[in-house]
């Protein structure tokens, strides 16, 4: 009896279970079928070098893009469930969204001409700016091939703007409440180096050793000489290519950090004058008299040529920094220039005037914390025979033709450090300090300066201009600065860089908007801010006075945005130097550091350059503050004058954030 009772149990028992289970799976089903089908069916088209939007399916909705106007950002909002189908217009591409697809080193996902590839659905569950990039190399602006992909509501592109005016109003209600505090210039405290415990003496030991430049230039001829050969012989693609890959990305951003902690220092291992100073000096190693003393023009002893010419270098950047063969005539021909210049004029006057890379470095190194100075001023003007201008058996006297022992600014000191190797009394060392120290003084006296002047406004524009079109979604202007050129080119195929005739126009209207932008617009913006602050501060100074001296505010400013600049280089294209080292040719070789390519969390560049950003924009606010002090010499003054100026480099702050994550 007890067995005929619990049968019927046992059958009720299993009937359940079955029907639960059963139930189970269809609600999983139902799940997974749910959360699997998109909320968006987005239709992109891939091509060299840019992505558009053809058409969005939303439900039975499909909205088509009429031909021309595909937009080149996609808007999705957080939650969406989208499912792409890409199609390429033209090669392989690739297809990678920052912190949403798999990484290309674990997974690469290909677009095939003449085939649609779906990828998803993705579920944007974060908001923010992202980007789809081109994960496969498909020409030489492929490393710059992106989309932009907004997930709205786009909550840090909103945090990030209000940090942008929080820093901007805090910097200038601490300069409101400290006018005591005279900032950069009242940070009298430098710590002398060289007198350091420990370290001093070994660095003192290294500084006057004959044989430091040398050992310092020798591995920098070594790889600029690769760089020009494997410009000229190895493969066209540039991401493949050491003179693109190591010239562009890692020594580009070596130079902007190396700027800023250690001045000019790049100049002492330049390899580019050392030629035409070894033939002027008939040595290598040791000091020899020179015989040829001619005066360099008075009409050149400014920074214009090489303003020119890293303007005119940067209408060609879509050029100079894809194709290995540019690079590799760009620097040849600085050889050559800086040799034939050495020769007739000894002295680093090419370096000083005329070398477009020395000219910026130049102007933003009065923002570095190193800078070589006297120890006691009085100790040099009472010595009689100036051995750091004339040089005596122990070092040459400065070839930058300066007076080391009176300078007071780092524009034109190429840390070559002949002048503590020549200075009998021992009064020259290396400083650390404030950044921007001198940067009041020397905006206060500047009279005249337009050359400097421009080269802010230069550098600082196209800082903004190449964030946006390099790293921005804008593929047509790429396709103007790259003249609709898809080819990369060595000395072999040289011939491809011919444009097509419509190339060329849209390079005329490429040129004539950065020109534009770089050397009328902002500079004439800036005179208009400076005019109003005259007007605010109530001085009969000169309205150009002000304009001049407030530009160099721009130094710090403009090398933190470059240094930003720099980051994003890094994080996304870290792997093709280091592969580089590995196939400098981009023949397939492998000495054991070769990478895939795969971006460090490019999700949080945003994250990681805004704090660069508000960092320069706080110290252009306190350097524009600094040198009011210095122009008129009343806080009150000084201080709405710092406001109004204050306002454009807020402004410019927010287009930068527009940029990198709005």
């Amino acid at each position: 009896m007890v067995k005929k009772a619990i049968l019927p149990v046992l059958s009720v028992m299993l009937v359940l279970l079955i029907s639960n289970a059963n139930a189970q799976i269809v609600n999983a089903q139902a799940e997974k079928s749910f959360r699997d089908s998109p909320t968006k069916i987005v239709y992109i088209e891939a091509f060299q070098f840019g992505f558009t939007v053809r058409a969005i399916q939303e439900g039975s909705e499909l909205k088509v893009y009429p031909k021309g106007s595909e937009p080149s950002v996609l808007e999705v909002n957080k939650g969406d469930r989208v499912l792409f189908r890409v199609i390429s217009r033209d090669v392989t591409h690739g297809f990678y969204i920052d912190g949403y697809t798999p990484s290309p080193s674990d997974q690469k996902i290909f677009v095939l001409p003449g085939r649609v590839l779906e990828v998803g659905p993705i579920t944007f569950d974060r908001e923010g700016k992202f980007k789809l990039r081109c994960s496969v190399t498909c020409g030489p602006l492929h490393p710059f091939m992106v989309m932009d992909i907004v997930v709205k509501p786009n909550i840090p592109y909103h945090i990030l703007i209000i940090s942008t005016l929080a820093v901007g109003g805090f910097t200038l209600l601490y300069l409101q409440r400290k006018p005591e505090n005279k900032l950069l210039g009242g940070h009298e405290r430098e710590v002398d180096i060289l007198k350091a415990r420990f370290i001093g003496p070994i660095l003192e030991k290294i500084l006057k050793w004959r044989g430091l430049q040398l050992s310092l230039i020798l591995p920098s001829i070594f790889f600029f000489t690769l760089v020009i050969v494997a410009g000229f012989f190895g493969n066209p693609t540039g991401n493949r290519n050491f003179s693109i890959a190591v010239v562009w990305i890692l020594w580009f951003a070596i130079v902007e950090f190396t700027i800023l902690f250690a001045g000019r220092f790049w100049c002492a291992a330049c390899p580019i004058p050392v030629l035409g100073e070894w033939i002027a000096r008939r040595r290598i190693v040791g000091v020899s008299e020179l015989k040829i003393k001619r005066r360099w023009p008075r009409a050149f002893n400014n920074m214009w040529v090489s303003v020119i010419g890293f303007f005119v270098l940067s209408l060609f950047l879509p050029w100079l920094v894809t194709r290995p063969l540019v690079t590799a005539v760009v620097f040849l021909t600085l050889v050559i220039a800086a040799t034939l210049l050495y020769t007739l004029y000894p002295g680093r006057y090419f370096c000083r005037h005329i070398c477009p890379a020395s000219g910026y470095i130049g102007y933003h190194s009065n923002v570095s914390i190193l800078s070589v100075r006297s120890r006691d001023r009085e100790i040099c003007r009472s010595h009689k025979s100036k051995d750091c201008i004339k040089g005596n058996s122990k070092g040459y006297g400065c070839p930058w033709k300066l007076y080391p022992g009176g300078n007071c600014e780092n524009t034109y000191c190429g840390e070559c450090f002949e002048c503590i190797k020549s200075c009998p009394k021992n009064n020259m060392t290396v400083k650390i300090r404030m950044i921007g120290k001198d940067l009041p003084k020397i905006a206060a006296k500047a009279k005249n300066r337009f050359d400097e002047a421009w080269m802010g406004f230069t550098r600082f524009v196209l800082a903004i201009f190449y964030e946006l079109i390099f790293f921005g979604s804008y593929y047509w202007l790429k396709d103007w600065g790259n003249m609709s050129n898809v080819y990369g080119a060595n000395l072999e195929t040289a011939r491809l860089l011919i444009p097509p005739p419509w190339g060329v126009i849209n390079w005329i209207k490429w040129a004539l908007l950065v020109s534009t932008l770089a050397l009328v617009a902002y500079p004439a913006v800036f005179y208009a801010f400076s005019w109003i602050s005259k007007k605010v501060a109530d001085t009969r100074m000169p309205a150009k006075q002000i304009f001049l001296s407030f530009s160099y505010a721009l130094a710090p400013y403009g090398l933190f945005v470059w240094i930003a600049f720099a980051v994003s280089l890094l994080a996304v294209f870290w792997a093709y130097p280091l592969t580089a080292f590995s196939d400098p040719f981009g023949w397939g070789w492998n000495f054991g550091t070769e990478f895939e390519w795969s971006p460090l969390y490019p999700e949080w560049l945003p994250f990681l350059q805004a704090p660069l950003i508000f960092t320069g924009l706080a110290l252009a606010i306190i350097t524009t503050y600094s040198i009011a002090k210095e122009l008129f010499g009343e806080h009150h003054r000084a201080f709405r004058a710092t406001a109004v100026v204050s306002l454009l480099h807020i402004i410019s702050a927010l287009i930068l954030i527009k940029v990198i994550a709005g």
